[in-house]
């Protein structure tokens, strides 16, 4: 299987497998991108793990994929950043901030049942959404390595 230079990700099929190593946060953001070119509008992306996992950098990596962003700050105290795509939004949400008791009532569905695509950071506080079109990705810390586990809900 061919190889991207600048990372040891496989650059075709590559989400044939569960999980992906990472080495830096450039190649966690560099998967991000790649992952980007498999979704489509009305996707939900699920990002869970810890702090300092690499969450906000894979989400850099799907922005910039539809967007050509340099850089997308995470939306911690904003709670909602919106990107302009060609033909879609995109919103990365981060929940952090939230209890999970409340994650509901303050919208957010407007967000994620549509023709847009959803990016969320700390999904684990969203409670009670369905979605036939969403991804859950699994970010551990591995010392100086990330495992990323990437799993279709659909």
């Amino acid at each position: 299987m061919a190889k991207n230079k600048k990372s040891n990700i496989p650059a075709t099929n590559i989400f044939n497998k569960n999980f992906f190593v990472t080495k830096s946060p450039q190649e966690t953001r560099n998967l991000g991108k790649k992952f980007a070119s498999i979704l489509k509008g009305g996707d939900i992306v699920f990002l869970k793990g810890d702090f300092g996992t690499g969450k906000t950098t894979f989400a850099q990596g799907i922005i910039k994929a539809f967007c050509d962003k340099d850089f997308a700050r995470s939306p911690s105290f904003a709670l909602i950043n919106e990107y302009d795509a060609v033909k879609l939004k995109l919103f990365h949400i981060d929940l952090y901030r939230l209890n999970p008791l409340i994650a509901r009532d303050i919208g957010i569905e407007e967000y994620l049942y549509g023709k847009n695509i959803s990016i969320i950071e700390w999904a684990d506080r969203l409670l009670d959404v369905e979605n036939d079109n969403h991804w859950d990705i699994e970010i551990e810390n591995m010392n100086s390595e990330r495992k990323i586990k990437i799993e279709n809900k659909k």
